[in-house]
């Protein structure tokens, strides 16, 4: 057992003497690259050994200049008491979680034992959301209308408010299109 922890330690210490000798011994390197070219000179002639030396002149590349620039500005220093609040509370900044005030209804027992009547089921929900989307868009398209306005106004780009315009129409027709299919969905009032 001894032996063999004297034999791995002498081979890590050879190890490190042959890595240090390469690291550090710089002469080797020339050597090598003369050994090359003159088995280059040997074999094909000058042409070779030109086409050699200019590739291995370059190597290793230079080094590019360092350059030093100024660090941006970071912000205020934050303690890290702060920096732990910020992210365990959230960004004040940030707009507050709006929960959805409708709870969906699971279907029963009855509803998925029975695959009729589980599909009645799922006829309902996409029902109620085609409902909610129709509501939601007539809500929305006079608060998108009265956006582009102001967008006009401030000097958007006439393209810009082409294509929310656009928007704006293929919603309000969309809308328009499931409330004809369902007359029986009541307008919002707002």
């Amino acid at each position: 057992m001894m032996r063999r922890a004297w034999f791995w330690v002498l081979m890590l210490v050879l190890g490190l003497l042959l890595a240090a000798r390469l690291l550090f011994d710089d002469s080797s390197v020339p050597q090598a690259a003369d050994q090359n070219l003159t088995a280059v000179r040997s074999s094909s002639g000058t042409q070779l050994n030109q086409q050699y030396s200019a590739k291995t002149a370059s190597w290793p590349p230079p080094f590019p200049e360092l350059k030093r620039v100024p660090l941006l500005d970071t912000g205020p220093a934050m303690p890290a008491a702060q920096s732990l609040a910020a992210t365990r509370y959230g960004d004040p900044r940030s707009p507050p979680i709006a929960r959805d005030t409708q709870r969906l209804l699971q279907p029963t027992r009855e509803e998925l034992a029975d695959p009729q009547a589980y599909q009645r089921y799922e006829a309902n929900q996409h029902q109620q959301l085609l409902a909610s989307f129709a509501d939601a868009a007539q809500q929305e398209v006079p608060r998108l209308l009265s956006d582009i306005e102001r967008g006009r106004q401030s000097g958007i780009d006439p393209v810009a408010i082409a294509r929310m315009e656009e928007k704006a129409r293929r919603l309000a027709a969309l809308e328009q299109e499931l409330r004809q299919q369902h007359p029986e969905w009541k307008r919002t009032q707002h």
